[in-house]
């Protein structure tokens, strides 16, 4: 059975996760002093030297929902990956609550600005395994969440408990993203990045993942990027919406190349 949201349950108090390791202060400081909680700063990124995106300025407040909308292959994910550490970008800055990137530890950074990708990585091993696993890793800390709490999250993404002894590898490519989206909810991130999150998805199983987010944008203060080719799931989920295409380089062509065939894009990132 598939657990049922419980009100005034310690998974999602106002202080966040799995209240006895999970925790992550509300960023008020950020609130007080007005300062975005992630810039992303005159970015630019190339693809085997060829350059896709130049001069990216975008900013998360604390418990901002913001899309980023745009076709296939035109840099959404390579922008993602850049923000999570996940790859180089040729130039710019990335602050998380006013501090540089380089101040920071790669893995505390990850942590605290998490990528979870449209086709999720699962470990082998049982969905139990694959969700605390990452807890165990020193740049996190602390006492695993037990069974309880993991079922009680996965419920309220429309996962049965009885799933924490499955292995991960058997789920579906549906059930498999909801395991990587609470797996990365556990770390409790300032800033989640989300890669077309619900791709897979029936209707019932995308709206328990947009309360859910919007939940924790409410209560924890967490800010999400999301990546959606559906334009109605970006307008009504989130705040505000960027078009990666304003961020794409504009070429200008002489009068002997205005007429030739465009060069073939990069395969679909999302």
């Amino acid at each position: 059975m598939v657990a049922k949201e419980k009100s005034g349950s310690s998974l999602f108090p106002n202080t966040g996760l799995c209240r006895s390791r999970c925790a992550r202060p509300v960023a008020s400081s950020c609130y007080a002093r007005r300062v975005a909680l992630l810039v992303v700063e005159q970015v630019a990124i190339s693809v085997e030297q060829r350059r896709l995106l130049t001069g990216v300025n975008l900013s998360l407040d604390a418990g901002e929902l913001v899309g980023l909308i745009g076709p296939s292959g035109s840099g959404k994910t390579e922008l993602l990956r850049a923000i999570a550490g996940l790859r180089d970008a040729d130039a710019g800055a990335f602050r998380l609550e006013g501090r540089e990137r380089g101040e920071t530890p790669w893995p505390a950074w990850r942590r605290q600005v998490t990528y979870v990708s449209q086709r999720p990585v699962m470990l082998e091993g049982s969905v139990r395994d694959n969700l605390l696993r990452p807890l165990s890793y020193a740049s996190v800390g602390g006492k695993p969440c037990g069974d309880n709490e993991l079922g009680e999250l996965l419920g309220r993404l429309g996962l049965a408990g009885e799933l924490l002894a499955q292995r991960a590898r058997t789920l579906s490519v549906g059930e498999q993203q909801r395991v990587a989206l609470a797996r990365a909810l556990l770390l409790h991130p300032a800033v989640i990045l989300l890669d077309e999150p619900t791709s897979a998805l029936d209707f019932e199983a995308v709206e328990r993942v947009e309360a859910l987010i919007r939940r924790r944008a409410e209560s924890t203060s967490l800010a999400a990027l999301i990546v959606s080719h559906d334009r109605e799931q970006v307008a009504r989920w989130t705040s505000r919406q960027l078009d990666i295409r304003d961020f794409q380089p504009r070429v200008e062509l002489d009068a002997g190349e205005a007429g030739a065939e465009p060069e073939a894009g990069e395969q679909p990132d999302a």
